[in-house]
């Protein structure tokens, strides 16, 4: 995979995550839920 196809994948990613996290309240939950988690469970 070319250095440029990379990056428009990461882009498309965090767009679609920034906006799943804006439009469905429900989801957004669930996935802070797991980041918070996430981050509290490998905080040294």
């Amino acid at each position: 995979m070319s250095l440029r196809n990379y990056l428009i994948l990461c882009a498309a990613g965090s767009l679609l995550t920034v906006l799943v996290l804006l439009l469905s309240p429900s989801i957004g939950e669930a996935i802070e839920g797991a980041l918070i988690a996430f981050l509290s469970a490998n905080a040294t």
